[in-house]
């Protein structure tokens, strides 16, 4: 079908955003213009074909008989059509979507959402840790061991928060039987990461057969049964069960001797505070341990970081390695840890801020939508981006992260790598759950050719891809545990599966902060804390 359109009709596909981000071709060579066509078609085809002059441009380009196949598939999904016409106007709504997307060939929506509930599984063995993790799990059981008291883990990302965790949890298991213990995050990677952690936790450690209860995203059925073994939680699923079924809620919270926090900094808010305090209390004052890399919640904020800390008892139990204060340093020494080179991606921006937005700026926590927009739409800014992603194929990078402005500039960017000949794809919060695992398979595989993943609002935490050397951080944020997540994606070291060196490039927004250092980052907050 892209091969009978125009240039022009294959210009409005790509959008004007992409356009000046193509590179320069013959008059006749229209190999990048469709590259991003048909990567703009993948990642936003329903907008597309929104618009009426752009959908009939399509379906009139179709093969000869698809436009009439295509309306038979849609009679026969229930879905009144006109059997004369160019058009189908109501293509691109959700129901006449679903089976177009896959007539079409491409990705259809997500029919099973979510991952299914298992309700028992058998697990098999073998799951050690390093001494240094051991070290933590010893000082950590003795602070919530007894099924009572709050700490929290501070551990550099890439050291093994969640597999050290995990020892905390069977051994918790072992201990309190029989007994519930929660596991709660807030991304579907995060908890994903933590349902396949017990799983080989368990096999190894475990002594009898328990429930694992996986209860995120849609056909999850509620855990008012369970009474032995670990529940991993969505806090949204379970703030919205709590509040539709709260007798249920109380019933199990009786029953849970111990609760995970993972990226424990997000425990203040006021909602999912509200989840924690009903599970921790219900049966008394229960046991609580959070996990971070980054023990606080802002840079700046130090009313916002002594919340935290009170939150947790003032209690935290860190990394500890020999003689060294400082354990980023050991780890990178040792392997642990990717060896980061950091840089910034410098432009000249299209627009400069007005004193006014400045202002603005400095009041909030984090950044508008209109600047995020304005950033996102600039030519110079997304040229530098592309030119900064090819530098990092030609020194040999070949899984890099890019964390976009917003989805639609993850999109954008993705259409414009994919007109300069390099391998990409998009992952946000809308992207459905098989393309989505899809598309991690696949950056995850050991395939040599580079390749890009744009991303927005997903990946900083519980993404685990050992092969990825590099990352560009587009997205420009106030908040040092935002980025200290974002860089944390690339610094998996060699004893870990990864590599012994990684670069991160930092888009640099003049008048705009930014951080650099991941060793800074890791003691921003100790004078708030009381570590042991």
């Amino acid at each position: 079908m892209l091969d009978r359109l125009t240039v022009r009709d294959l210009q409005i596909i790509v959008g004007p955003r992409v356009l000046p981000l193509l590179p320069a071709l013959p008059n006749r060579d229209r190999s990048a213009l469709m590259a991003a066509a048909e990567r703009a078609l993948q990642d936003r085809a329903q907008q597309i074909v929104a618009d009426g002059e752009t959908r009939k441009t399509v379906l009139r380009n179709l093969d000869a008989g698809k436009l009439e196949e295509l309306k038979v598939r849609l009679a026969q999904g229930g879905i009144d059509v006109a059997a004369d016409g160019l058009d189908i106007p109501d293509l691109a709504t959700p129901r006449p979507w679903a089976i177009a997307s896959g007539f079409l060939g491409l990705q259809g929506e997500d029919a099973a959402a979510g991952t299914t509930a298992l309700h028992r599984q058998e697990i098999q063995p073998s799951f050690s840790l390093f001494e240094h993790q051991r070290s933590v799990v010893r000082r950590a059981y003795k602070r919530v061991g007894t099924g009572y008291g709050r700490t929290l883990i501070h551990m550099p990302t890439g050291s093994g928060k969640t597999r050290t965790a995990m020892h905390l949890v069977s051994r918790a298991l072992n201990e309190f039987e029989p007994g519930i213990v929660v596991w709660l995050a807030t991304s579907r990677e995060l908890l994903e990461q933590a349902a396949e952690t017990f799983e080989a936790a368990w096999s190894s450690l475990g002594n009898r057969d328990i429930d694992l209860r996986r209860f995120w995203g849609a056909r999850t059925p509620a855990p008012d049964d369970m009474t032995d073994g670990i529940l991993i939680a969505g806090l949204a699923k379970l703030h919205a069960w709590r509040e539709r079924d709260g007798l249920a809620f109380l019933k199990l919270a009786a029953k849970v001797r111990l609760v995970i926090m993972d990226e424990a900094h997000q425990a203040v808010a006021p909602t999912y505070r509200d989840v924690i305090e009903g599970l921790c209390g219900a049966g008394g004052e229960g046991a609580l341990l959070g996990l971070t890399a980054t023990p606080g919640r802002s840079w700046n904020d130090m009313g916002a970081d002594e919340a935290l800390s009170e939150f947790f008892g003032g209690s935290k139990v860190v990394l500890e390695i020999g003689d060294d204060p400082n354990p980023v340093k050991y780890l990178l020494d040792n392997g642990y840890l990717a060896r980061p080179t950091f840089q910034q991606i410098e432009y000249s921006p299209e627009i400069r801020p007005a004193p006014s937005e400045l202002r603005k700026l400095a009041k909030l926590d984090d950044y508008a939508d209109e600047t995020l927009d304005k950033l996102a739409a600039d030519t110079a800014r997304n040229l530098a981006i592309l030119d900064a992603a090819k530098g990092l194929i030609a020194r040999g990078h070949a899984r890099i992260i890019l964390f976009a402005v917003s989805v639609e500039h993850a999109q954008d960017m993705a259409s414009g790598l994919a007109a300069h000949g390099i391998g990409a794809a998009v992952v946000s919060g809308d992207t459905p759950g098989a393309k989505r695992s899809s598309i991690l398979k696949t950056f995850k595989s050991a395939t040599s050719r580079a390749q890009v993943l744009c991303n927005f609002g997903v990946l900083t935490t519980g993404f685990d891809a050992p092969r990825t050397s590099a990352a560009i951080i587009a997205r420009p944020t106030k908040s040092l545990v935002l980025y200290s997540q974002m860089v944390g994606r690339a610094t998996r070291g060699p004893r870990a599966g990864g590599n012994d060196k990684c670069e991160i490039l930092t888009v640099h927004d003049p008048a705009y902060p930014g951080f650099g250092d991941i060793a800074e980052a890791f003691f921003n907050w100790e004078d708030v804390w009381h570590g042991d």
